[in-house]
């Protein structure tokens, strides 16, 4: 179990994750629901946006944001509105109660959001690592795939494990004190 000290510093990181997470989610995971016309060409608005992608993809080769004609798996654009309507709502609510969270720290409510936010993220980020780990050595090489794998996506995945498994032992000690409570009543 986390002690309260342990609980301030881990939640000073949840902060942190959060805070890069938001920009992230719009420069990054969000394009696609944006009209093309206002970041696919170097015309554009938003071109900064479609130049944003083309380094990403030539960087760490990537191929969830390969443009056509590439194959996207069936699950991706689901993961992108999960994205959309849970990432987005709950970094931005997460924010605010970090940052406000002066006092004894997150209640129970807000940790049981979180661990379903971090099961989900869990659950999603290791679908996305398992298809980028098939994808053919011509497209990505083995050590691309290590950086790509064991850095970004892995340091994602890691800290939605941790998020997850510190939540569950925050929650069943709320369980553990409810029960103490009542025997001694």
């Amino acid at each position: 179990m986390a002690s309260t000290q342990q609980r301030s510093w881990l939640d000073k990181v949840y902060l942190v994750y959060f805070v890069l997470h938001i920009p992230i989610l719009f420069l990054v995971d969000l394009v696609p629901f944006y009209p093309r016309s206002l970041w696919a060409t170097s015309d554009a608005p938003l071109s900064f946006l479609g130049d944003l992608r083309v380094y990403y993809l030539e960087t760490y080769k990537d191929q969830f944001f390969a443009p056509p004609p590439a194959p996207i798996p069936s699950f991706f654009p689901l993961f992108a509105v999960l994205e959309l309507v849970f990432h987005l709502p709950v970094s931005v609510w997460a924010v605010r109660r970090l940052w406000s969270s002066g006092g004894p720290g997150l209640d129970g409510r807000a940790e049981l959001l979180l661990l379903v936010y971090g099961i989900e993220t869990v659950l999603t980020t290791g679908i996305c690592m398992y298809e980028a780990w098939l994808w053919d050595e011509a497209l990505i090489s083995l050590s691309e795939k290590a950086v790509l794998l064991g850095g970004l996506y892995g340091s994602y995945f890691a800290l939605a494990a941790v998020l997850s498994v510190d939540m569950y032992h925050r929650i069943w000690k709320r369980f553990d004190d409810v029960d103490a409570k009542k025997k001694t009543q």
